[in-house]
Parts: C-alpha cells; sequence; structure tokens
C-alpha cells in the first residue's frame, strides 16, 4: 500500500512538471478480485477459482468535450484458478478427480473505448469502458492436489509443485504428453464505474472489470483442443487515480 502511495505521488507531481496536456491523463491502478478457469467441454468437468489481480499506469487520450477516449496503458497481473475431473488421470487415493492448480504472472496491453457522463454535484462522473486486452503470460507455475500415475507405467507416480508449465521438459508432460500452457490470451474487457473529482487535474475512480478470455490455455493431447478449450476469466474491483 504505501508503494501505491508513493508511486502516486510521484506520477502526480510528474503530471504537473511536464504539463501534460487536458487530453492526456495518467493514472494508477490496482485491481483485487477474482479469477477462474472455465471449461468449454466435458473432458474436463469442472473450473476452479482463485485470487486475481492486476495493476499498472493507465493512458487516457480524450476527443472532443472530455466525453469519451481511448484508454490503454501498461498493466502486470496475476492469474490462479484450476480444473478438476481430467479422465486421463488415475488418482491413488480413493478415486477422487485431481485438482489441477495454476498460478499465472502476465503482462497486458489493453484499448478500450471510455465514455465518460459530464460531472454532477461538481465531484462526481460516471464511466463505461468496452474493448479488449493482449495478454502475454511471463510465468505459470502447476500444483496438483495429488500425486498421478505417468502414461503407461502405473508404478510411477509423479507429484506436480510449483511446475513451470511454460518450459519444455516440465514434470505435467511425463502425465500429458505435449502439454504447455499457452504464452498469449486475447481477453475482451467491459466494465464500469465512477471518478470522484479532487481538483482540475486529480480525481480517484472505482472500477468493477470482467475480463474474458477466447485463447484456450492448455496445449493439451488428452482431450479435444477444439471441443474442450479451457479459457480464463476474472472479476476485478479497480481503485486508483487519475491525473
Amino acid at each position: 500500500m504505501k508503494k501505491i502511495v508513493l508511486l502516486i505521488a510521484i506520477v502526480s507531481m510528474a503530471t504537473h512538471a511536464f504539463s501534460i496536456s487536458d487530453k492526456v491523463k495518467l493514472g494508477l491502478f490496482a485491481a483485487p478480485g477474482a479469477s477462474w478457469m472455465k471449461p468449454m467441454g466435458k473432458d474436463i468437468d469442472k473450473g476452479v477459482a482463485g485470487f486475481g489481480m492486476t495493476y499498472g499506469l493507465k493512458v487516457e487520450y480524450y476527443f472532443k468535450d472530455q466525453n469519451y477516449a481511448l484508454a490503454t496503458g501498461l498493466y502486470g497481473g496475476m492469474d490462479m484458478g484450476g480444473v478438476r475431473g481430467r479422465d486421463t488421470f488415475t488418482v491413488l487415493s480413493g478415486g477422487k478427480s485431481v485438482l489441477e492448480r495454476y498460478k499465472t504472472n502476465y503482462v497486458m496491453l489493453p484499448l478500450y473505448l471510455k465514455l465518460k457522463t459530464n460531472a454532477f454535484k461538481d465531484k462526481f462522473i460516471l464511466f463505461g469502458e468496452l474493448g479488449g486486452s493482449f495478454v502475454f503470460n511471463v510465468t505459470a507455475r502447476a500444483n496438483y492436489s495429488d500425486g498421478v500415475n505417468t502414461a503407461g507405467i502405473p508404478s510411477s507416480v509423479v507429484s506436480i509443485a510449483k511446475e513451470n508449465v511454460l518450459q519444455n521438459g516440465n514434470e505435467v508432460q511425463k502425465l500429458i504428453p505435449d502439454f504447455r500452457y499457452q504464452v498469449f490470451d486475447f481477453r475482451l474487457s467491459v466494465g464500469g464505474g465512477m471518478e470522484y473529482v479532487i481538483n482540475d487535474k486529480t480525481s480517484v475512480f472505482f472500477a468493477l472489470h470482467y475480463h474474458n478470455g477466447f485463447v484456450n490455455q492448455m496445449k493439451d493431447t488428452s482431450v479435444n483442443p477444439k471441443k474442450d478449450a479451457v479459457v480464463v476469466r476474472n472479476v476485478l474491483l479497480s481503485i486508483g487515480a487519475m491525473f
């Protein structure tokens, strides 16, 4: 929290020092929330939710009357989620299905159309955003709830803990040949919120956003990739400031 306050103070001083045009606004934000993995087919039958978060620098370019803008920036983030019910896994304890959890850290490049109302009561502005986000996974780690028998060798059991699934030769590939977690995702993003105007240069905002991934996140020959894709989704609450 102290780091976020410090960054806001630095950006505030920088915007005054360099006299950024009224058409361009910068901001900082943090957005905690929930993320989950959604299986689209029947071979993997259940998605599991976890913690999600994005944070970073926002850049908004305004057109006439300040009521609409193109919004972009450079974000970092984290998703946590998982799946359960893969038929190809044999579990040693009681025949229950393995819970596969995945944690990713990513860089996001968003591009939104932002629409704003005029200020009411001189302080409050409502806004909505719609667009897409390009997501590049930097790290992806897998943790499985149980040890799993390797394909064709029942006596060999593999335990998956903090396994780097972006790297070829990872332990998950002993269970699922050619498995690899995707580096790229494209997500449709929609949301809205409210700004509170502090002065003519500074405002704080609160917003709720939903992100819907479209790229199958797991290269997985154990299921049909066209019918049984697994996509990532999240809902995040943004809190930040614009300058």
